[in-house]
């Protein structure tokens, strides 16, 4: 699987920006510079996320069931229809991202920053 980290890698610095549909559950992908990155489609379950950039990410029916976004940089993120069931978003940067549709059942949000974000009902996202 680090090999597949690796190409990943290897193509974003190369300019490519759209990997749709790869199977990264489980990886680590912590402190990465992913910005502008399309992982439509993608599997991210249990993948650690921790301090990742993904300004701008689309991340579009990406299945997040209990990833680690500790510290995620996810400012004006496209996270619709995201799975983001059990999910760790501890003192992340939600600025402006889209959750419209995504499934947010025991996710957490502690500290983090949502200012005009998306609730997944279209609404802005409050958290409590």
């Amino acid at each position: 699987m680090q090999s597949n980290i690796q190409c990943l890698i290897k193509r974003y610095e190369q300019g490519e920006r759209i990997f749709h549909g790869l199977d990264l559950s489980g990886c680590d992908l912590s402190h990465l510079q992913l910005p502008e990155i399309d992982l439509s489609y993608s599997i991210l379950s249990e993948a650690s996320l921790v301090g990742t950039d993904l300004e701008w990410a689309i991340l579009r029916d990406v299945n997040l069931t209990k990833a680690n976004l500790t510290q995620a940089h996810l400012h004006r993120a496209n996270l619709r229809r995201a799975n983001l069931t059990t999910a760790r978003l501890h003192k992340a940067d939600l600025r402006a991202a889209d959750l419209s549709g995504a499934t947010i059942i025991d996710t957490v949000f502690v500290d983090s920053n949502v200012w005009g974000a998306v609730a997944p009902d279209g609404s802005p996202l409050h958290l409590h």
